[in-house]
């Protein structure tokens, strides 16, 4: 940007793109007009004659001495005619990247340029895990944890179908309700008899504080788990509601930013615009003749 300002004026006087445009147009026709003319030079005269006439006709009349002379004067004009094209047709551009260079500038280029900071947009915080819940118990709340978990699943699987009690018992049932078996036939009949070795009263009693402390261990170790998942959750709503507090916070402030973004670049564009395109001195010369043409 500050190599292109070389062309405009630092008090406002100068030229309009449009009027250096204008002058840059009239020079070049002045330009031709002048290679039109150094084309059409000759340096004699023709002159024509009839046999036998007595008086020849002047075809063309050739250049005088003062006509030599001022060829130099030409070439000069047109050099310095064609310089002051080649300075407007600069200034020109130079206006126009210039006008292009701040409508692109980006909020990046600008808060840089300004020494405006740019927060980083806000990233949601991971909330607690499941691990980083128990690694925050002590030890004796953690190993009561896995000790309930685990007496749970042991009582369990022995008192459920399937277990190694509640098999036991329900055989116990089986046998009591039909305490003979008989195998074989003959001679070689074999009775099988079961007899009960423990009361089934007691057995029914055991089973059912079995199921008791099944129970209370299971609802310990749900509560615990309950009490970890809230946890989980209450961290994640916090997460998510300083997030969006955070977010808010950013978009106001960079709402604002480019706000201030888009009111210096029609600022900046408006003094562009506004600015003049200066006649160095060494072509103010021939500034004066070309902008006299167009006077006439």
């Amino acid at each position: 940007m500050k190599k292109d300002m070389i062309f405009f004026s630092a008090d406002g006087n100068g030229l309009t793109s449009t009027s250096a445009n204008h002058i840059a147009n009239l020079a070049k026709e002045m330009i031709q007009d002048l290679e039109t003319s150094l084309g059409e030079l000759t340096l004699y005269s023709t002159t024509v004659t009839l046999i036998g006439g007595a008086n020849p006709n002047v075809l063309n009349q050739g250049a005088t001495d003062s006509d030599v002379e001022d060829v130099i004067g030409q070439l000069h004009r047109i050099a310095d005619a064609k310089s002051l094209i080649a300075w407007l047709r600069e200034a020109i551009k130079a206006h126009e990247r210039l006008l292009e260079e701040n409508s692109r500038l980006t909020l990046v280029a600008y808060a840089k340029q300004e020494g405006v900071e740019l927060p980083e947009q806000p990233k949601l915080a991971s909330s607690l895990t499941e691990d980083e819940y128990w690694a925050s118990k002590t030890v004796a709340e953690r190993c009561r944890y896995y000790s309930k978990e685990t007496l749970a699943a042991v009582l369990g699987k022995a008192i459920h179908p399937g277990g190694s009690f509640a098999d036991a018992r329900k055989e116990l049932q089986s046998k009591a309700q039909k305490p003979h078996d008989v195998e074989g036939s003959g001679r070689d009949t074999l009775i099988y008899s079961y007899t009960p070795t423990v009361s089934t009263e007691v057995v029914e009693d055991v089973y059912f504080r079995l199921q008791k402390q099944y129970r209370e261990a299971q609802a310990q170790v749900n509560a615990m788990k309950s009490e970890c998942k809230r946890a989980i959750e209450e961290s994640a709503i916090a997460a998510k509601t300083e997030y969006t507090k955070a977010m808010s916070e950013w978009t106001n402030n960079r709402k604002l930013i480019e706000a201030r973004h888009s009111e210096y670049i029609q600022r900046k564009v408006k003094e562009i615009a506004s600015l003049k395109i200066l006649i160095p001195e060494s072509l103010q010369e021939i500034y004066d003749i070309v902008s006299g043409l167009g006077k006439k």
